[in-house]
């Protein structure tokens, strides 16, 4: 995923010429001026967690009695009973049932750690009914970002790749303020998985992706004075897609196509990723094995058992390249998957879904069945927003985090929170 920086004395006048003067303006009223502490459901709804710390340290009850105590190594689990209310155990000791939440207060400035994880700042542990637990990591933001940043960028990237970190660090930011207090409900802000953002913790920081979070430490893109849905993906493999083409929701002024060609040369920006081309195949058995298992969620109709595939027919590209809709007869029934769900119907495997929606596909078909099927594909992911692997090409070519953000996200200001 790696490609030589061009020209070294061009990439400093580039620098130069391509960073914005001075710092970003200030922010429009009605977002934070402080840094907003954040929490992270890093073990949910699950049947018991098993906490402690890098160190000394305290479980503390509602009230600030001191249930348990320990030391580095120490773990102690915590359950909660048929009433809800919570146990812990550690060897021979026990504590409980008493009602939650349960803080893990460290003794100190070290880390607390859940499930054999090592997190910044605090964590606690709440019921979510009875035998169910939640632990949530409470910590600031920016803590949580070094943790968040490399695992969407990756670790280990070089210097001449600092400023796609910086603009991954901005979006991870923006997508975190503009979804605070979303999910109130579960009792914490971000899940630690896809379903937010990624979250490794500790154990997951990166010195490169350290430094990128400091060096924007407040900053976020807005539009109209409004944090962005600041979306991104691996691999665009050439174009990105505007929001309308994948997903069923109204254009957005900032999310539109966006070529990743380098000049006009035949190369792209993300032309390192080894998804920028690719391609996949079926037998006529696999791909029924396959449909059997993802066309139902995707259709909403009750496919049932396919014996027989007549059909897996484009019905139109969207104007970045796209899949519009995929039509497949199976057993004499049309089923129609429209947008991004065509990666998650047209399974490679089990548990894997094709990589993009910008194929094309060819078949082979005896006596009106399909017994062979073939796609060849570009990129990685939805395509919307921010090409990942076209950001770290154009960072090693020379462009700044600014530029960067302003390409991928049309439109927007780059502003200091705090």
């Amino acid at each position: 995923m790696r490609r030589g920086a061009r020209r070294a004395a061009a990439v400093a006048l580039l620098l130069a010429a391509c960073r914005p003067p001075g710092p970003p303006p200030t922010v429009e009223a009605g977002l934070p001026s402080r840094e907003p502490a954040v929490r992270i459901g890093v073990a949910v709804d699950v049947p018991e967690v098993e906490v402690g710390a890098a160190g000394d340290y305290e479980l503390v009850a509602p009230g600030g009695d001191v249930v348990a105590r320990g030391r580095a190594g120490d773990r102690w689990t915590i359950a909660a009973d048929g009433n809800g209310r919570l146990t812990g155990r550690r060897g021979g000791n026990r504590f409980g049932p008493i009602d939650g939440p349960i803080t893990v207060r460290p003794r100190g400035d070290g880390a607390v750690v859940v499930g054999g994880k090592r997190y910044r700042g605090g964590a606690l542990v709440r019921s979510t009914g009875p035998r169910r637990v939640t632990a949530i990591n409470t910590l600031y933001l920016e803590a949580y970002l070094l943790g968040v940043v490399p695992r969407e960028i990756g670790k280990g990237r070089s210097e001449s790749e600092l400023e796609a970190v910086k603009a991954q660090a901005v979006a991870a930011r923006t997508y975190a303020i503009g979804h605070l207090g979303r999910r109130e409900r579960l009792g914490f802000d971000f899940y630690a998985t896809v379903a937010d953002q990624v979250y490794g913790g500790l154990d997951d920081e990166d010195p490169i992706v350290s430094r990128a979070v400091r060096e924007t430490r407040g900053e976020i893109l807005t539009y109209d004075g409004v944090p962005i849905l600041a979306y991104y993906h691996s691999t665009c493999g050439g174009r990105t897609a505007a929001v309308e083409e994948v997903w069923n929701r109204a254009p957005l002024p900032y999310l539109k196509s966006v070529s990743d060609r380098i000049g006009r040369s035949d190369r792209y920006y993300c032309d390192t990723s080894n998804r920028f081309r690719w391609s996949e195949s079926w037998t006529g058995e696999q791909l029924r094995a396959i449909l059997r298992e993802t066309l139902s969620a995707h259709t909403g109709r009750n496919v049932g058992r396919i014996d027989r595939v007549e059909e897996v027919a484009v019905e139109g590209h969207t104007p970045s390249g796209r899949v519009r809709s995929l039509r497949i007869r199976a057993d004499g029934s049309d089923y129609v998957v429209r947008g991004d769900s065509v990666r998650w119907v047209l399974r490679p495997e089990p548990g894997r879904s094709l990589n993009s929606a910008l194929f094309v596909v060819d078949r082979d078909r005896r006596r009106g069945e399909v017994t062979a099927l073939r796609v060849s594909g570009a990129g990685w992911g939805h395509g919307i927003g921010m090409c990942q692997v076209g950001a770290l090409g154009r960072a090693r070519a020379g462009q700044d985090y600014g530029t960067i953000l302003r390409t991928y996200y049309r439109g927007t200001e780059l502003v200091r929170l705090y």
